[in-house]
């Protein structure tokens, strides 16, 4: 294993003092460029690795990102914001910040309560992930460190907030559906519930509305409660050709409630979804879904609260990413069955 490598010895290499050396590390003022990149090269070659702790000390700053996640998106390591918040972990340490996590419970949420991380002091920045309710979110416009949202949005705030482009993934699948001669498509999920899901939702009119097709009240399923906490779904009594669902996991549940009841998909009704996440792969058969772009996401979210921490006046305002849609087997394409009779 190699030794550790001292600050003074870096400055020895290089003729400078040490003073030249912490400020070439830490990104400071008074250091060329081309002599920064030298020895933040030469300090990586040996395996220095600035302190955190005593860093913070000079600086007033934790270099921690806190990460708060709404107890009802992690009920499982299945979970979506699980899965993001790995690569959040990931993306930070890479970036010279660690990361705390936590989980904010109903009756905090109900009581109002902020999160104990930023009521401690322990962390430089915030990453709200998942829609909680307006009157807790809008407790975020007066915090004394930068915030940013992840996934959604609400409106009336000064909130940065990263998303991916819902409007136009949702009218893109049903897009999609009806190119593939689907007529009567159904809708899947609680539209009152996240800004994501009514944004999906609003995509989802926009495609039927632009080929002239009715928007039947009995085909929108709601997934879940006023809560946000998922429910039994329930199908209506005349189904239509293709559902679009709001995310993997209900359309995945969607899937396997049809097959129970004896209907084939997609032979049967077509399902397609947003996400891209374990659930679309696990489904037989594989849902057709929309893949979030999440590791750009969590690229935009973290380098985004890193540079408002260094500097909290400047505003983002909404940053949206582009989706990817990806076909599999659970659309059935009408159109060639048509052609071949």
């Amino acid at each position: 294993m190699r030794p550790k490598v001292s600050m003074e010895e870096i400055a020895k290499m290089f003729g400078v003092s040490k003073v030249t050396v912490s400020k070439a590390l830490n990104d400071k003022a008074g250091v060329s460029e081309e002599l920064r990149k030298e020895i933040k090269d030469k300090a990586k070659e040996l395996g220095y690795r600035v302190n955190p702790a005593a860093r913070g000390l000079k600086t007033n700053k934790n270099y921690n990102v806190g990460v708060i996640i709404p107890s009802r998106y992690v009920g499982s390591d299945s979970s979506y914001y699980f899965g993001v918040y790995i690569k959040v972990v990931t993306k930070l340490t890479s970036l010279g910040y660690s990361s705390i996590l936590e989980v904010i419970q109903p009756q905090d949420e109900k009581d109002l309560k902020l999160p104990e991380i930023y009521i401690d002091h322990k962390v430089d920045g915030l990453i709200v992930m998942g829609q909680l309710s307006d009157d807790y979110l809008e407790l975020f416009e007066e915090a004394d460190i930068p915030v940013i949202f992840f996934d959604f949005y609400i409106n009336d705030t000064q909130v940065d907030c990263v998303v991916t482009d819902n409007f136009y993934s949702g009218w893109n699948l049903t897009e999609m559906l009806i190119k593939k001669g689907h007529r009567k498509i159904g809708f899947v999920g609680n539209v009152y519930s996240t800004s994501s899901i009514q944004d999906r939702f609003l995509g989802y009119c926009r495609g039927m509305l632009a080929h002239k097709l009715e928007i039947d009240s009995n085909l929108i399923i709601s997934d879940r409660n006023d809560e946000g906490e998922f429910i039994t779904l329930t199908l209506p009594e005349n189904l239509p050709t293709a559902f679009v669902c709001n995310n993997d996991q209900v359309a995945y549940d969607l899937i396997k409630l049809l097959q129970d009841k004896g209907y084939k998909v997609p032979d049967d009704i077509s399902v397609a979804s947003f996400d891209n996440t374990k659930f679309s792969i696990r489904s037989n058969p594989q849902i057709t879904t929309v893949d979030n772009n999440v590791d750009e996401m969590v690229d935009v979210a973290c380098k985004v609260i890193i540079k408002k921490i260094e500097n909290p006046v400047k505003q983002y305002n909404r940053i949206l990413i582009k989706t990817t849609l990806i076909e599999r087997d659970s659309i059935k394409d009408i159109n060639k069955e048509k052609n071949n009779d």
